[in-house]
């Protein structure tokens, strides 16, 4: 899997309004890398030296935010990764949603939602600072009942949201591929990046997982009569 490029964007700190998010940007020394396991099926890394941005995402306000993907092939998601700054309590579980493009308009406030599900996650220390916070790889597992079944060429919406009282922040980088992320600051409405943050973003994350045709239908049933 090609893993994606990105430009070098050195921001000072930026204060945005309430109604909008949190957001915050700059940078420091990079510090050790992020965490890799086998099974990488779509790539929107972290990468320090190109944070440009962060948003608000905790639950108990709900915030959220989206970003786009196209996948290269039909897979079942296992893992999601994603990068945080917790500024007290850190998540225990991470509440997600995927949605499908299905009208091709590319405005994920019309999407049909084909997947949600909350899922426990571990957040391992980067060695990155920022802001005066550290900088975390949060790493969450779907229960194997649960997989999302995604499809090869289809337009995705990845939604995603912290399950948590305290602000905390999702890291964004400059807009890498696709349309911009999009941020919901708890109205239930989906804004993108260029209007709620001055600029266009994304989001970075990372996606495990399996190809489903190496699961056949009948292990997979198997699979499911376990639990």
């Amino acid at each position: 899997m090609k893993r994606f490029l990105f430009a070098l964007l050195l921001l000072s700190i930026t204060s945005i309004l309430a109604d909008q998010s949190c957001m915050l940007n700059g940078h420091q020394p990079q510090g050790i890398g992020p965490i890799e396991i086998d099974g990488l099926v779509y790539s929107q890394t972290y990468d320090f030296g190109l944070i440009s941005g962060s948003g608000c995402i905790e639950g108990v306000l709900d915030r959220w935010l989206c970003d786009d993907f196209i996948l290269d092939n039909d897979y079942y998601l296992s893992d999601v990764h994603v990068w945080m700054i917790w500024t007290d309590e850190q998540a225990t579980q991470m509440n997600f949603v995927i949605s499908e493009d299905d009208l091709l308009d590319w405005d994920p406030n019309t999407n049909t939602d084909v997947w949600a599900e909350s899922a426990p996650c571990t957040n391992t220390f980067t060695g990155d600072s920022n802001w005066g916070y550290e900088i975390y790889e949060t790493h969450c597992v779907i229960d194997i009942r649960f997989y999302p079944e995604l499809y090869a060429e289809k337009h995705y919406y990845f939604e995603v949201q912290a399950d948590v009282t305290d602000c905390c922040l999702m890291l964004l980088s400059p807009a890498m591929v696709g349309d911009y992320c999009w941020y919901d600051n708890g109205s239930g409405v989906w804004i993108r990046s260029d209007v709620a943050f001055g600029g266009g973003r994304d989001v970075f994350f990372d996606f495990y997982g399996e190809p489903v045709n190496t699961m056949e239908s009948e292990t997979w049933g198997s699979i499911k009569t376990l639990f």
